[in-house]
């Protein structure tokens, strides 16, 4: 068990180290808010206060934080961030205090050399979390070589974030937050585990393809993807982006395109090839939903209409309010709003007072049968206003048929 926290006590030790001793100011930024719901009466519905902190030298970065809800400590995590030269070195620690457990540590360590790029990365789970203990290592390597930028990830008991895996995320069961780094120990077997190869720059004929990806495992072919951006289709205002994906058992086709209007708005749809049932041709393209973006002076306006609510949903605030495929939405850990088909969406932002800056955001949401005007279901009003450089107030609504639901006020101070 001792060897296993190694690296996180080398972590502690050294963020400590550095701040008790290193002569060098703290910089700090106090994040709180209380969210109170009107169910019967208002109680308190959440309470969320995050402190980070950093010191640093000409080398060396410590960086601490700490996040605390309405149920106790949630995460402590320390970091400590290193420069030499060509090398950069990374190590995170992440507690979870309430129950004085550790949790998972990772190390990078980057060299890069002329052109070429080297990583090595490590990490550890701890028996706290689901699945028990792991670790493993992943090795990395990029470069240039024939007008062509070849990356290749050697899998050694771990994979590493890159394009197609957004990383490790560690989940707080309970409460549904979580905690996401790049290096994920979880990976069936030891010594090697896979390897993935990407190329980008490769032509054929007319089409230029941004990157083919080859993902191989011990047991054997995985995946061989094609990435193309920017299908001419004939039309000077419409391109097509396409990923073709062959796995094991299935073949995937993604179609992205994209309507560009002007300097200040755009729409981006969303498609979906619908298969035919048991072939391999193609029935149709059916059209998932859109995203009209138009900004002016300050003022952002966006639609964002789900036609497809069984494939698509619109995410909450917290995570960009934008369109997302409901799969993606539950693989990644992404909020949504699985009954809403429309959001209208108003953002204003300038100066306030004393160097400050004010911001306002107003979403409006749409469903079928909600029973209100043009199906009116809820409002989210959110809000900050900066007072002076250092501190602000933040705070946001939601309002539905039956009134005032959620209200949250909190604070930012940054020293």
């Amino acid at each position: 068990m001792t060897t296993r926290r190694i690296l996180a006590a080398l972590t502690v030790a050294g963020f400590l180290g550095l701040a008790l001793y290193a002569d060098v100011p703290l910089h700090a930024t106090w994040d709180t808010s209380l969210s109170l719901g009107s169910g019967s009466g208002f109680t308190v519905e959440e309470f969320c206060s995050t402190i980070a902190v950093d010191v640093s030298t000409e080398a060396l970065v410590g960086l601490s934080f700490s996040e605390f809800h309405e149920f106790g400590f949630l995460w402590q995590e320390l970091s400590l961030i290193a420069g030499v030269g060509a090398v950069d070195v990374r190590t995170d620690a992440l507690f979870g205090p309430s129950t004085t457990d550790y949790l998972y540590a990772q190390a990078i360590a980057e060299m890069r050399l002329g052109g070429a790029q080297i990583g090595i990365y490590y990490a550890q789970v701890s028996d706290a979390i689901l699945g028990g203990w792991a670790d493993g290592f992943a090795l990395r390597l990029a470069g240039s070589a024939g007008g062509l930028y070849i990356t290749s990830i050697t899998e050694l008991g771990a994979r590493i974030a890159d394009d197609d895996f957004a990383g490790f995320r560690i989940f707080h069961a309970p409460s549904g937050f979580s905690r996401r780094y790049a290096t994920d120990p979880i990976v069936a077997g030891q010594g090697f585990t896979g390897e993935k190869l990407t190329v980008e720059g490769l032509s054929f004929g007319c089409v230029d393809l941004v990157e083919t990806t080859l993902y191989l495992t011990c047991a054997g072919f995985q995946s061989l993807a094609f990435e193309i951006e920017g299908l001419a289709t004939g039309i000077s205002w419409l391109a097509f982006d396409l990923e073709l994906t062959f796995a094991v058992a299935e073949k995937t086709i993604a179609v992205s395109p994209a309507l560009l209007i002007g300097d200040v708005g755009c729409v981006a749809l969303t498609f979906d090839v619908v298969p035919e049932t048991a072939t391999i041709s193609i029935d149709g393209i059916a059209l998932g939903g859109f995203d009209m973006t138009y900004a002016w002076n300050g003022v952002t306006v966006r639609d964002v209409t789900v036609l497809a609510p069984c494939r698509y949903a619109i995410s909450t605030p917290a995570f960009g309010s934008t369109l997302v495929a409901v799969d993606d939405a539950l693989a990644d850990g992404i909020d949504h709003y699985p009954d809403y088909w429309e959001l209208l969406s108003i953002h204003i932002d300038g100066d306030a007072c004393c160097g400050g800056a004010y911001a306002l955001l107003c979403n409006a949401y749409f469903e079928q049968g909600a029973g209100q005007i043009l199906g009116w279901a809820m409002t989210y009003l959110e809000g900050s206003v900066g007072i002076g450089t250092n501190a602000a107030l933040v705070g946001h609504v939601t309002l539905d048929a039956a009134g005032l639901d959620t209200a949250s006020l909190g604070f930012t101070f940054v020293w």
